[in-house]
This record gives structure tokens, C-alpha cells and sequence, in this order.
């Protein structure tokens, strides 16, 4: 290729002519494919035009040459991404990361966006990202919920006597409809902001209609982006309604804090200082909590993922009559991920907790309450063209508590649907 074209063709580009820049690389293409200088160029165009497979092509020609080469292997990974590819995207990320002498501070920034928006798409959330994206989904979801109700198949004991007339433990299918927009937007190489509201709803279809219920929630933040660290904080709105005159509304503010310690291993420090507001037919509850914890993830490889989160909450009701309905909380929450694919995916979680009620029931003679909860399930995840999703997946909860009318079993199991754009 002659020095003209390369200038014409680099003037193209700069002048962000893309498709004429295209048109004229597609020419010289069988000729001078392998040239790094032409393959950046007709990479950065075949990308701008939406001809990703060209500037996927173009790209790894480019890394062949020069495998350490920052900039291509900056906009291989974003191309990955581009096209769902969130395993290869990641790894050629935490390449450009790890490369020496280290990216412009302004490229290592933009790779945090990314690796939390990455997050994000693994954690189930329908976020994406470029400068500015909207995008929404809508989803479904069909099962069979053993114990709706939490109900305990336990002897209750009521002043030393057993409480009889206890409601049996009944259970359902039911249904969901969820729907969501999200909104990312990179506002410069040191920060951004997200806003996100979603609105779900649960329907029963027999023996617990009056347990059918609905939410709407709100939340928005920004974050702060570093070469190896990114802080979120978000403050959320969520409200939710039962058929029976149950409601529970929720404000809280919360930190989020993730340090990249290498390609395979991070750390994040979480905080939420929330207002909880619930009522019933009988009672109305107000409380104030505290939350605090951490996460360390680990990738054995690409596609193996182990998580663990401790955690520690302490909730206050505001109400003194209310005072034995305030707990201390500790637990912890464990994951692990494989991913068979970018389109196949299994995940087993587990969750334990242990509670203490911070004054004695006086219902119950005076005694104080202590729970421990175990939660374990697994879910199979299939992604297929145009961003349509399926999952199938097992719950189990197990609630043991010195107040047996607080122990229960539930087990759920579930598919669901969701389309995203």
C-alpha cells in the first residue's frame, strides 16, 4: 500500500469518515492484510461501521504482529464486549492491564467501567455500556413455592402450653412478570453515573392469592473510577405491596468499594445505611440498619469463579414497645460460577445467617429469640441470539429458630425468560 493510501486512509479515520474509511480499506484488504499499520486502521473503521467480524479480524492480525501492543488489544477487548463476549472480553482487559510499561492512566480508568459493567451483566443486571446506553428488559418467571408463607411445621409452645389452630403449610405456584431500564454513562476518564428502576410482580394461583404482591424500585448513583479501584454509590427506592395490606417501603444509601488485586483476584468493601418501613394488618414496624461486609473473588481460570462475602447487620426499631424486633446479623454468603461459555452458564450459592433479637419476646415468656438460617440453590443459565435468556433453578431455605414459630422449610423451583435490548 502505498504511503498516499495510508495517509488518505488515516485521514478518513481521523476525520471520523468511517464508512468511506471502510469502503477504501475493503479494496486493499487482500492485498495488504497483515500490514499492522493498515490493520489498526481498517480495525478502528470496520468497529465504527458495526462490521465487527472485519475489525475482529483486523484486530488479531495487528496482535500477531505485536502481541504487546496496548491499544489493539484495548479495542479487541472492547469489540468482545461489543459482541457478548464477556470472557474474552475480560481477559484481554486484565492483559492490557498487566502490560508494561503500564496504559495511560486514562485507558486504565475506562477498563474499571468496563470490568464493572461486566460485573454487572454476570451479577444478572441488564447494564451495558459505551459512552451512554440505555437499555431495558423485560423477563417472566413460572414455579412451585413449597411454603409461601414461612410457615413452621413445628410444636409451638404459648405460656408452656401448645398453641393449636396454627394454619397448615400450603403450597403454590405462582408466577412473575419483571420489567427495567438502566442508564450508564461514562461522564469522564474520572467518573460516571447509573440510574436504573425496575417494577416486579408475583401472582399465586390457589390456596395464597392474598400473598400475590408488586414493587417498584428505584437507584442511581456514580462512580469513581481509579487504575486499579472503583467506588459506587448508590442510593435506592424500593416499595413493596402485598394483596393481604402488607407493605414494606426502603431507603437507603450505600458504598461499594472494588480493588483489583490481579487478573484473577479482587476485593470489595461494602456499606448500607438504610430506613425500613413495614406494616400489616396489625403491626407497623419502623427500623433503621446498618450493614457492613466484604467480598473476595477468585478466578481459578476464565471460567471458574469462587466468591466469599462475609457480612454484619444491626437493625434498630424506632418504636421502644418494638425493641425485641431489633437483631444483630452475621453471616456469611459464598458463590461459585462456571461458565461453560458466554452463552452457558452454572451457579450454586449459598448463604448463612445467624440472628439475634436484641431483647426478649414478650409473647413468648420472655425469651429471646435466635435464628439460624441456611440457603443454598443452583441455577443453569442459557443465553441465546438477539438477548433473549433462560434459566432454570432449585432454592432451598432452611430457618431454625429457639421460637419454633419461626422455623420453617421452603424450597422453590423456577424458569425464567428475559429479553433484553
Amino acid at each position: 500500500m502505498s504511503l498516499a493510501s495510508i495517509k488518505a486512509l488515516e485521514r478518513l479515520v481521523v476525520e471520523q469518515r468511517f464508512q468511506e474509511a471502510y469502503n477504501l480499506a475493503s479494496q486493499l484488504v487482500i492485498e495488504e492484510a497483515g500490514n499492522p499499520e493498515f490493520d489498526m486502521l481498517y480495525g478502528l473503521a470496520a468497529l465504527r461501521v458495526k462490521e465487527f467480524d472485519q475489525a475482529l479480524f483486523a484486530y488479531e492480525r495487528v496482535l500477531m504482529f505485536d502481541s504487546n501492543a496496548v491499544v489493539p488489544r484495548f479495542e479487541l477487548a472492547r469489540l468482545h464486549y461489543l459482541l457478548g463476549n464477556l470472557i474474552a472480553a475480560r481477559h484481554h482487559f486484565n492483559l492490557v492491564l498487566a502490560s508494561q510499561p503500564q496504559p495511560p492512566l486514562v485507558i486504565q480508568r475506562r477498563i474499571q467501567w468496563y470490568l464493572a459493567t461486566i460485573d454487572a451483566k454476570e451479577a444478572g443486571k441488564a447494564l451495558a455500556t459505551s459512552g451512554a446506553v440505555n437499555r431495558f428488559y423485560v423477563g417472566a418467571r413460572f414455579g412451585h413455592d413449597s411454603n409461601p408463607r414461612n410457615l413452621t411445621q413445628e410444636e409451638v409452645l404459648w405460656f408452656g402450653q401448645p398453641l393449636v389452630g396454627l394454619p397448615k403449610v400450603k403450597s403454590d405456584t405462582f408466577h412473575e412478570l419483571n420489567l427495567g431500564a438502566n442508564r450508564l454513562q461514562q461522564q469522564s476518564s474520572r467518573w460516571g453515573w447509573f440510574l436504573s428502576g425496575n417494577a416486579d410482580l408475583r401472582g399465586y394461583h390457589s390456596a395464597q392469592k392474598n400473598m400475590d404482591n408488586h414493587s417498584l424500585g428505584l437507584q442511581g448513583g456514580a462512580i469513581i473510577l481509579g487504575s486499579n479501584w472503583r467506588l459506587a454509590m448508590p442510593l435506592q427506592v424500593n416499595k413493596q405491596a402485598r394483596k393481604d395490606n402488607n407493605e414494606v417501603f426502603v431507603l437507603a444509601i450505600a458504598t461499594n468499594f472494588n480493588q483489583r488485586l490481579s487478573a484473577k483476584a479482587d476485593y470489595s468493601i461494602f456499606s448500607q445505611l438504610a430506613d425500613i418501613s413495614s406494616k400489616s394488618t396489625t403491626t407497623a414496624t419502623d427500623i433503621n440498619s446498618f450493614t457492613l461486609g466484604a467480598s473476595y473473588s477468585y478466578r481459578f481460570n476464565e471460567s471458574l469463579k469462587l466468591n466469599v462475602d462475609p457480612l454484619a447487620t444491626t437493625e434498630n426499631p424506632k418504636a421502644r414497645t418494638s425493641k425485641h424486633n431489633g437483631r444483630n446479623l452475621l453471616g456469611l454468603r459464598a458463590g461459585m460460577s462456571y461458565s461453560f461459555s458466554d452463552e452457558q452458564r452454572l451457579d450454586f450459592n449459598f448463604t448463612y445467617l445467624n440472628a439475634t433479637h436484641k431483647a426478649d419476646d414478650p409473647s413468648f415468656l420472655n425469651e429471646r429469640r435466635k435464628d439460624n438460617q441456611v440457603n443454598y440453590g443452583l441455577k443453569f443459565s442459557q443465553r441465546y441470539p438477539n438477548n433473549f435468556l433462560t434459566d432454570f433453578g432449585i432454592q432451598q431455605i432452611n430457618n431454625s429458630s429457639s421460637l419454633n414459630l419461626y422455623s420453617y422449610r421452603r424450597t422453590q423451583l423456577s424458569a425464567g425468560i428475559r429479553k433484553e435490548w
